[in-house]
């Protein structure tokens, strides 16, 4: 039987993948490695799993990843390279566009400093910890300018401390789009923007396969060594922009998503 280490934070394990879990132990040796709790001394430590899964995206986490990538050559989903990538919005703006993934403008300011473009969103430049998005809306002389909380607590010096705010030119759509790419395999969804309806599912729908956000995809795997992802899109007029990448997606808004996923990971497995 394969051997599968998970390695995840409290909050996941605890609300995310129950029915996931559930599943893969059935299929396989379980070992999970919580960040919370499970404390690492390198040089006495031996992996025999024959995968690894990762389901959070903290600091303990990446270095765990780092060591066991730099160690053994076991196989991760997703790479140290893919999660530091996807959960700093500046490093992934800027190797995405580069490759040709439509970005809306974006820049780091210091707080206080206007963006060189009027209608904008700002976000937190580091997305590490488990938080629902809190939106602040302002709207002066036509322009909308949306701010998320813990972006203005975080550069108010409230740890993470960071000196700048990244700041993203605001998209006005009728849909949002959220991609998954799990493997080789790509699921099409959209709903109405969380900043009109605040609950996601509510309005989430699937929809048919759309060539342009699945070479997006492929692209953004691809270059940023991701496994497993999630992508949110909004269309302006006929342009998609991609405005975030996710390493540790919510499978579970699939259907039969959690066998997916487990699935994928046992056949990625190497005895």
């Amino acid at each position: 039987m394969k051997k599968i280490g998970i390695i995840i934070d409290k909050y996941h394990l605890k609300y995310k993948v129950s029915e996931f879990l559930k599943y893969l132990r059935s299929k396989a040796d379980i070992k999970i490695y919580t960040e919370e709790t499970f404390l690492l001394e390198s040089s006495k430590k031996d992996f025999d799993e024959n995968l690894f899964f990762v389901k959070g995206k903290g600091d303990l986490i990446l270095a765990l990843i780092n060591l066991i990538e730099n160690l053994t050559n076991i196989p991760v989903i997703n790479s140290y390279k893919g999660n530091w990538l996807a959960i700093n919005r500046f490093l992934n703006s800027v190797v995405l566009r580069r490759i040709g993934i439509p970005i809306p403008d974006f820049s780091l300011n210091p707080k206080g400093s206007i963006p060189p473009f009027s209608d904008y969103i700002i976000k937190n430049i580091i997305d590490q910890k488990n938080y629902k998005f809190k939106p602040i809306v302002h709207k002066e002389n036509g322009r909308l300018q949306v701010a998320d909380e813990r972006a203005l607590n975080e550069v108010d010096k409230v740890d993470p401390k960071y000196n700048y705010l990244y700041y993203q030119k605001f998209i006005k759509s009728k849909w949002e789009y959220k991609i998954y790419g799990i493997g080789d395999e790509i699921y099409f969804y959209k709903q109405i923007p969380i900043l009109i309806n605040p609950n996601k599912t509510e309005s989430r729908r699937e929809i048919e396969r759309n060539p342009e956000l699945e070479e997006y995809c492929y692209k953004a795997m691809e270059e940023m060594d991701l496994k497993l992802t999630s992508l949110d899109f909004l269309k302006s007029k006929d342009q998609f922009f991609l405005t975030d990448i996710n390493c540790t997606p919510n499978f579970n808004y699939i259907k039969n998503g959690p066998k997916i996923v487990a699935d994928f990971l046992l056949n990625q497995a190497k005895i």
